[in-house]
């Protein structure tokens, strides 16, 4: 009977993940459309690791990534090598890797939630709403690093735990190995770093006895803390300070607050009421409450970062609102309150790590909490369930077909919103027609001088024509006077393209191609091509130079600069 049990389980969790893989690996490379700069730098970083051994900079093995200046960890370009061993440095090679990781780290969570809970149903229904919960799909989709550091957690969560009822000491080890992996991988892991690594402790300092405590300290601390320590002073806390709300927001409406006092009041006054020790934390909790908001979480998601955002959809489905709170009352009452707070904290970390981020809130730092959303969702169906059976078959039968009938209906829409109106409505974050526009420079370089594409186009043009590690690494010795919108000069050169830090310049010269961005040309100009987003919105402005303004009607959507001049043909300048 119980061998009959565990496989019927088995099945129906090998059927759960045949389906998340299923709709995590369909049209792969068409939705979301656009291939992110993010997405591109992983990749190549990680295609140039597996040739040289180098970064696109030319540093052996960095765990730090300067990249465009946004000083990514380099642990999800080390997960992406084999993938770009065996299949080749293009879009489905790098998005694979994530979306494996998103179906690894989903049999970790029915191995975690079934070893806490000694809950075979609550396992695997956690995994299904874990599977169907748009931030993970969406994220699982897409060639970022969140995903993988949600798996290396889960894993050094799953490997602590089988050290816990084996008492192998080398799945402690393992465990911080993970861990580590996690924190080299994703900065909002650090947040959560010092808390799982008291939770460890503590059941460290319960489980054993005598002179090996510090033994088995030291074996599942020492990488996590070294890896993190060695970060941390590498990086000197750039990337933090670029994310920071702090430095971001919450202190220019500082500065705005004790400037509109007007000197009024008495300067001890003033620096009373407007300082940080008083503005910061509200800033921070008006994040917080932000961020779990109903809107956020249910009907709207986070507007403000579109690479991530689908229209009028939260990251989670709105079908899940009512279980999720039944879940939250029913966990709370039948468990202990030391699960209710791991489990609660654990949430509140995740959003409070979101809180410090520079928009206050951020899509793909809420994955962490995602199967903890499901988990309590799926109690709460549960419990539902366990009600249902009280009442007649045909009344509790009915009351479940309209549930599923109910969450067929929410999943088709938001299917309906992520495949189709995510590609269409302003889906300006996702670098729509960068390979197009790369595909079209060949066919003019026999026409102009020179050709000038955007600074930011270079890890694009390294991505899509495999350039060879080498010269990416020899190209980045020659760098832009002017620095990008992180304050980073980026290479003047790539390959026979010039490049410019600005979105279109209003000076140019002749008989060079300029590939512009955004809606604006110079009067004195003729426009070669455009290259549009789905909302026909322009992404790209393929131009040249003239010594007269142009005539000409301007097309729909594109509309002239202030100021527009020539730069003579013998100049060294460009723009």
């Amino acid at each position: 009977m119980i061998t009959a049990v565990k496989n019927k389980f088995t099945t129906l969790l090998l059927l759960v993940i045949i389906f998340s893989s299923v709709i995590r690996l369909l049209f792969l490379t068409q939705s979301p459309e656009g291939f992110d700069a993010t997405e591109a730098a992983f990749a190549y970083n990680a295609f140039s690791l597996l040739k040289t051994g180098h970064d696109e900079d030319g540093k052996p093995w960095p765990l730090v990534l300067t990249s465009i200046g946004d000083y990514k960890l380099v642990g999800y370009s080390i997960w992406q090598i084999p993938f770009i061993a065996v299949f080749g440095l293009n879009e489905f090679a790098a998005r694979l890797s994530t979306a494996i990781s998103a179906v690894i780290s989903l049999l970790l969570i029915y191995y975690i939630v079934n070893s806490l809970f000694k809950n075979r149903k609550l396992a695997l229904l956690t995994v299904f709403i874990t599977s169907i919960t748009p931030g993970h799909l969406i994220l699982s989709r897409m060639a970022y690093d969140p995903m993988i550091a949600l798996m290396w957690i889960l894993a050094s969560i799953a490997l602590f735990i089988r050290w816990h009822k084996t008492n192998y000491w080398y799945l402690l080890v393992a465990s911080g190995f993970a861990l580590s992996w996690a924190t080299a991988t994703y900065y909002a892991v650090w947040v959560l770093l010092p808390f799982i690594l008291i939770l460890y402790s503590f059941h460290l300092y319960k489980k054993i006895a005598g002179q090996s405590k510090l033994f088995s300290f030291a074996l599942l601390l020492f990488l996590p803390v070294v890896t993190f320590g060695y970060l941390f002073t590498t990086t000197r806390g750039e990337r933090l300070g670029q994310d920071s709300t702090f430095q971001v927001h919450a202190q220019p409406l500082l500065e705005e607050q004790i400037r509109e006092d007007q000197h009024a009041f008495p300067f001890v006054v003033t620096r009373l009421f407007h300082n940080k020790l008083v503005f910061y934390p509200q800033q921070l909790l008006k994040n917080l409450f932000t961020n779990l908001s109903f809107d956020l979480l249910f009907l709207n998601g986070d507007k403000i970062d579109r690479r991530f955002w689908v229209p009028y959809q939260g990251v989670l489905l709105l079908w899940s609102a009512p279980f999720l709170l039944l879940g939250l009352l029913y966990f709370w009452k039948y468990h202990l309150v030391y699960k209710n707070l791991l489990l609660l904290g654990g949430i509140g970390l995740t959003f409070l790590g979101s809180s410090f981020s520079e928009f206050g809130s951020e899509t793909e730092r809420t994955l962490f909490a995602a199967p903890l959303f499901a988990l309590l969702v799926s109690y709460g169906l549960l419990v539902l369930f366990d009600r249902a059976k009280r009442y007649p078959l045909f009344v509790s039968a009915t009351f479940l077909m309209l549930l599923a009938l109910l969450l067929g209906v929410n999943s088709a829409y938001f299917n309906h919103q992520y495949f189709w109106h995510a590609n269409i409505h302003e889906p300006w974050g996702r670098n729509y027609g960068m390979r197009e526009m790369l595909s079209l420079l060949p066919e003019f370089a026999s026409k102009y001088r020179k050709i000038v594409i955007p600074d930011s186009a270079y890890i694009f043009y390294y991505f899509y024509n495999n350039v060879a590690p080498e010269q990416a690494q020899q190209e980045a010795k020659l760098r832009l006077s002017q620095g990008n919108f992180l304050g980073l000069k980026l290479r003047k050169q790539v390959g026979e393209y010039l490049t410019t830090p600005i979105n279109c310049p209003t000076n140019g010269q002749v008989n060079v191609l300029y590939v512009c961005q955004g809606r604006q040309i110079p009067r004195n100009s003729k426009i070669i091509k455009i290259i549009r987003f789905r909302d026909e919105q322009p992404a790209f402005i393929l131009l040249e130079f003239t010594p007269a303004a142009s005539p000409e009607e301007l097309p729909k959507f594109v509309s002239f600069m202030d100021s527009s001049g020539l730069i003579s043909e013998g100049s060294e300048n460009y723009w």
